[in-house]
């Protein structure tokens, strides 16, 4: 019987060195640590890791320092990925400002209403 085992390729074109670099940037590989009960444990430094973290810790009610951090570094990040990517949007000159929304439809009209300050 002959073992298969998934080799990784080395990047060959410059799309796969980016798409490489998106994956290092958003999942970095786990870090394997021994506490000092000798046992072993993984760090996960994922973006939807630590987001997740941060998420549950504001869900708890601890807006922190180190949750405020945690997506501060995820944001940057992110923002690595854009520039790496060249994923930039055209804003229109004319338009007066600019709503951030998350795709799940929330009221444009209360957002509107508001000033861009809906909550």
């Amino acid at each position: 019987m002959f073992k298969i085992f998934a080799m990784k390729t080395k990047p060959t074109t410059p799309a796969d060195e980016k798409i490489e670099q998106v994956i290092n940037i958003l999942f970095p590989p786990l870090d394997l640590h021994t506490d000092k009960n000798g046992d072993k444990f993984h760090i996960d430094y994922s973006i939807d890791t630590n987001l997740e973290a941060a998420l549950m810790d504001l869900e708890d009610g601890h807006n922190d320092a180190a949750s405020q951090k945690t997506i501060r570094n995820c944001t940057d990040r992110i923002i690595k990925v854009r520039q790496l990517l060249e994923a930039y949007r055209e804003i229109d000159n004319e338009a007066k400002y600019f709503i951030a929304d998350d795709l799940e439809g929330d009221d444009i009209e209360k957002i509107q209403a508001s000033g861009g300050q809906y909550r």
